[in-house]
């Protein structure tokens, strides 16, 4: 086993290869879903695995992705505290490929209040109709966003090569989702690492007040559904 994580277990697959395999009962449009974002995400030319074939193995559903050996950013932090504003640096210019992205190139993947929508109502528990009212409030937008951008989702090999991985959460918007959503994520874990993503984007804490506290009430229903 190469790793796990919330909803798969990563396998080695042959030669260079891994399979991620979901764990049983996983919806399985949820695992198509991924697969096509990260068929797309390869053809627009980001840094990001080979995506190959799904597969089906004693009821689970997988992917088979390249492998990319390599630590992830997260890691890298961790191991070289010294070196954080440097890997700042270059995860800000990886997010702001993704939010260049023509937006002609994403109307394959679904809007982000659909995947909002989505994720409160997988949760298992009861949502205010209010938290859909300011959901559907929000601004529209046709940017190609990751959705769930931080370190953990960075993997850096020896050869200093940054690759982008997990695509269940692809969707497009205004880009200010994706940021504030890596700042929320950011800021859980250390907020003054976050306030300083936030200031590299060039994004003012009195910009994002409203995304703020939709996107903090939608993680909890996240958290609560893990």
């Amino acid at each position: 086993m190469v790793g796990v994580g919330n909803t798969a277990e990563v396998f080695d697959y042959g030669d260079d290869k891994v399979c991620k395999l979901f764990y049983e009962g996983y919806p399985k449009e949820a695992v198509e879903r991924e697969y096509r974002n990260a068929k797309e995400v390869e053809r627009l030319g980001f840094s990001v695995p080979k995506v190959f074939k799904l597969v089906e193995s004693e009821g689970r559903i997988g992917i088979v992705y390249e492998k990319i050996v390599g630590k992830s950013m997260l890691e890298c932090i961790f191991e070289n505290p010294g070196e954080a504003d440097a890997y700042l640096e270059q995860f800000v210019r990886l997010q702001k490929e993704w939010l260049s992205c023509a937006p002609e190139q994403s109307a394959s993947v679904f809007s982000y209040k659909v995947y909002l929508h989505m994720l409160i109502k997988g949760a298992g528990q009861e949502v205010e109709t209010s938290l859909y009212d300011e959901i559907n409030a929000l601004p529209e937008g046709d940017t190609l966003l990751h959705g769930d951008f931080h370190p953990g989702n960075i993997m850096i090999t020896a050869e200093q090569r940054y690759v982008v991985i997990d695509f269940m959460n692809v969707c497009h918007g205004p880009a200010l989702y994706d940021i504030v959503r890596t700042y929320l994520l950011l800021k859980e874990k250390d907020e003054t690492f976050g306030r300083a993503y936030l200031a590299m984007m060039e994004v003012s804490e009195g910009t994002i007040t409203v995304f703020c506290s939709v996107l903090e009430k939608c993680r909890r229903y996240e958290i609560y559904g893990k």
